[in-house]
């Protein structure tokens, strides 16, 4: 069951790639006005590969077969893959570097890193394990983003609250775009150890109550992008503009931080003071 979902996987993201790709893409002189193919015709990106139209046909199938390095190297290349998507498609393409389930640490956060937390003051930061379930946060991050004091479970994961907590879609500026950024982060994540149960009940729960996960978690977009912009609009605070910087701290990968700081030049860090002081 296992590689069969990993084969699924491929053969998904395969197509959608392929998908996006008109003919011109790719440098294709062909008479698109009687074309039926939206993107690339598979026998298209076969040849364009050098690889026979059966055995690409077999992948987007997801069929059992063994594929060398040489002929990923040269799907990538023709299918115009970002460097995040073409790790992507080696994780998946690639059995032995497809996790198994995933084992979450249950010690609890150190003394020093919570201290670290709160001494970022206003500044809105948040520790989170490899389930995206935050872990452990500062005063200012259960002021901005909720309190996680009274959240247990489920309701302190970051792609469930993000999809769920209809406040969260109010006060984020552009919400779409946020939403879309954090699934394709998740979906890296979800390659690695999609052989989880958690992972698999979280997306497929997920795919069922929301119309926006489902149809984002559809596109196969993946990234790793670590920083981002992210803009709230509060009634008790206005406008709050900040970049949050994610990034590993510990040796095996078990946690990382999240770390909100204010745009310069937007008054955020003024209005986030007022904003705490309010709060408390």
């Amino acid at each position: 069951m296992d590689n069969e979902r990993r084969r699924k996987e491929l053969a998904d993201f395969l197509r959608t790639r392929r998908l996006r790709l008109g003919p011109s893409d790719v440098g294709l002189k062909v008479d698109t006005s009687r074309r039926r193919t939206l993107g690339l015709r598979r026998e298209e990106v076969a040849s364009l590969s050098g690889i026979s139209l059966p055995w690409y046909t077999a992948m987007e199938q997801g069929r059992d077969i063994r594929v060398s390095e040489q002929v990923l190297l040269s799907l990538a290349r023709t299918l115009q893959l970002s460097e995040d998507e073409r790790s992507h498609f080696f994780v998946l393409a690639n059995p032995s570097s497809s996790a198994h389930a995933l084992v979450v640490a249950d010690e609890p956060i150190s003394l020093a890193l919570q201290q670290i937390l709160d001494r970022l003051g206003t500044y809105p930061a948040y520790i989170f394990n490899k389930r995206w379930n935050v872990v452990a946060w500062n005063s200012a991050a259960s002021a901005l983003l909720g309190d996680f004091n009274r959240l247990e479970d489920i309701e302190r994961n970051i792609i469930w609250r993000i999809f769920m907590i209809e406040e969260n879609k109010k006060q984020i500026v552009d919400w779409k775009k946020f939403a879309t950024m954090l699934v394709a982060q998740f979906r890296s994540q979800y390659a690695l150890y999609m052989n989880d149960p958690w992972y698999q009940n979280i997306v497929s729960h997920l795919s069922d109550v929301s119309a926006e996960f489902r149809e984002l978690w559809g596109r196969h977009d993946v990234s790793t992008n670590t920083v981002g912009i992210k803009e709230f609009l509060l009634p008790d605070a206005g406008s709050l503009k900040f970049v949050h910087s994610t990034f590993t701290i510990s040796e095996n990968g078990d946690f990382r931080m999240t770390v909100y700081t204010p745009v310069e030049g937007t008054g955020t860090e003024k209005r986030m003071k007022k904003f705490l002081n309010g709060y408390s």
